[in-house]
């Protein structure tokens, strides 16, 4: 083919190479660590971000020598939605506001009363912000968590986002809130987030952050909490839970003294039951888990011992299910454990027929059977 001149590969390479059009320089942008968002007067939303100053990041050591102090900002606004808070930001700060590596998403108590659709729907909608961020809830303002000075982490945002992946109470993300919200069968639940003492029973006010329970919803607003405790109940039963301690006190009758173990696996099984057009939900609970202490006077080599212990670990269990499950069935009337979409799954036909239309008002009726079977695999080498 004549009159057609060939270039070398390495001449068209540089010139792909040589440059990016949208790039974004370190210097131009204002990086956000941490979102906050409250309700303010007049139904206004206030829209707090926590803005990392990249100069101070390299320091290590937390809150140590006061260098945490300013290795972020917090710069807020008000708006009629996030997107007009975010707008009114940004004409007061000289460089582009960065969401792309934000982590959290925490919103106060007064505007989760209100709902909380139209935030997540600017969180999934806008390109920025991360959808796999975590979404917490707590009962103060969010911008008065996030100003907290770290005690472990450069910045509050990461003591935040290593809290939520110790899996110590529920992880929830962002794309999963909105899931929720969605789909049919199940509501809505996140961490509640709280600033909580360093120290127990000291004079030293010094406060850290803390995940201590969860917020549940239904449809898209907050309508309660739950402690620490039910928390753990709701793990069990949306087979969630992966590790944790429950300490069996032994009678006086027989010694006294506690026994604590760790569990080491756990698995809960959901079963809907139809019969006679009535539909039921039973919870198989069934763990596994090994001594870590044991302060009682108990032989636990003795087979029959073993036996007793595992009937009161089953007890335990069943207790603290039951609890978490009338908390939510008479207290919320919320189905934040999905029985509603476990009902679909094996009985897709009836759900759509019958049980879909009415779910809000069957699931307080819901009648809900919980069996608990404990192994204790180890109990160390100490009689």
């Amino acid at each position: 083919m004549k009159g057609i001149r060939l270039f070398p590969l390495w001449v068209i390479t540089m010139s792909i190479l040589a440059g990016c059009w949208d790039r974004s320089e370190i210097n131009d942008i204002a990086i956000v660590s941490a979102i906050g968002i409250d309700l303010v007067e007049e139904n206004q939303l206030r829209l707090s971000l926590q803005v990392a100053v990249p100069a101070k990041l390299g320091s290590t050591g937390g809150g140590q020598g006061g260098s945490s102090e300013q290795s972020t900002i917090l710069i807020s606004e008000t708006g009629a939605t996030v997107s007009e808070a975010y707008r009114n930001i940004q004409g007061k700060l000289p460089r582009r506001i960065f969401f792309s590596q934000s982590r959290v998403l925490l919103i106060g108590e007064d505007l989760a009363k209100q709902g909380v659709y139209h935030i997540i729907d600017f969180h999934t909608r806008y390109a920025e912000p991360r959808i796999n961020s975590f979404v917490m809830f707590t009962k103060g303002k969010a911008s008065e968590i996030i100003t907290i000075i770290p005690k472990f982490e450069n910045i509050s945002a990461e003591e935040m986002k290593e809290l939520a992946k110790l899996n110590v109470g529920v992880t929830v993300y962002v794309r999963d809130f909105l899931n929720m919200i969605l789909t049919e069968g199940i509501e809505p639940f996140a961490p509640q987030y709280s600033l909580k003492p360093l120290e127990v029973d000291s004079k030293n006010k010094t406060k850290t952050q803390a995940i201590n329970g969860l917020a549940v919803f239904k449809d898209d607003k907050l309508v309660g909490w739950m402690d620490e405790v039910e928390t753990r109940g709701l793990l069990w039963i949306r087979d969630e839970i992966e590790t944790g301690v429950i300490t069996i006190k032994v009678p006086q009758e027989k010694g006294g003294g506690n026994i604590s173990m760790e569990i080491s696996r756990a698995e809960t099984k959901r079963i809907p039951i139809l019969k006679h057009d009535e539909i039921k939900m039973r919870l198989n609970v069934t763990s596994e888990m090994s001594v870590i202490e044991n302060d009682s006077q108990l032989d636990l080599s003795d087979t029959k011992v073993l036996e007793d212990i595992q009937k009161e670990i089953n007890k335990n269990v069943r207790k603290r299910v039951q609890m978490v499950v009338d908390k939510a069935q008479k207290g919320y009337q919320s189905d934040i454990f999905g029985f509603g979409q476990s009902v679909y799954k094996k009985y897709p036909r009836e759900w759509n027929a019958t049980y879909k239309n009415d779910w809000e008002q069957r699931f307080p009726q819901l009648d809900v059977q919980i069996t608990s079977k404990t192994f204790i695999r180890r109990i160390g080498l100490i009689k």
